[in-house]
């Protein structure tokens, strides 16, 4: 009886420890983060893919001034600080499969937009995979410019894209 006394003594503490510290831990670095500091010369552009399930598998490349920026996979956005001018996101669909499925006379769909940036803004670019695409992989979207109470909410359960 007395060991058991103990073990509960010691347990009870040990574990609202343990708690204490699982929920101290940040989960914030996981999921979005606006840049706050930003550097009065510069914009800060962010690129997202919103929540379409039925495509997490298909992931479009993005290109900004033809220089490749990686992939953007399901639920991830990507973040750039530019100086002012003119800039322009290429996304081309990038799933394996849909480069060897490829059929004569069809070809791999892109989408492209311009930004002409300005100092100390912030700007939301918005990628809505199609649902109608076709059920192998990667077709079509959207690509546009959101305002920044739309993009805040549909980007905020997003990962920053490696």
């Amino acid at each position: 009886m007395f060991i058991v006394k103990a073990i509960i003594k010691i347990s009870v503490p040990l574990a609202l420890l343990f708690n204490l510290f699982g929920c101290a831990t940040p989960v914030s670095d996981l999921t979005f983060r606006m840049q706050t500091e930003l550097d009065e010369s510069k914009a800060a552009i962010y690129l997202y893919r919103t929540n379409v399930y039925a495509v997490k598998d298909a992931y479009p490349f993005v290109f900004v001034n033809d220089e490749p920026q990686g992939k953007l996979e399901h639920m991830t956005y990507k973040v750039w600080t530019f100086e002012p001018g003119e800039y322009e996101w290429v996304i081309r669909a990038g799933d394996l499969w849909d480069e060897i499925t490829a059929l004569k006379g069809w070809e791999i769909r892109e989408k492209k937009i311009k930004l002409n940036v300005e100092a100390g803004k912030h700007y939301f670019l918005r990628l809505k995979p199609s649902v109608q695409a076709n059920k192998l992989g990667w077709r079509d979207a959207k690509l546009e410019q959101v305002n920044e109470v739309k993009a805040l909410k549909e980007i905020r359960s997003s990962t920053l894209s490696h």
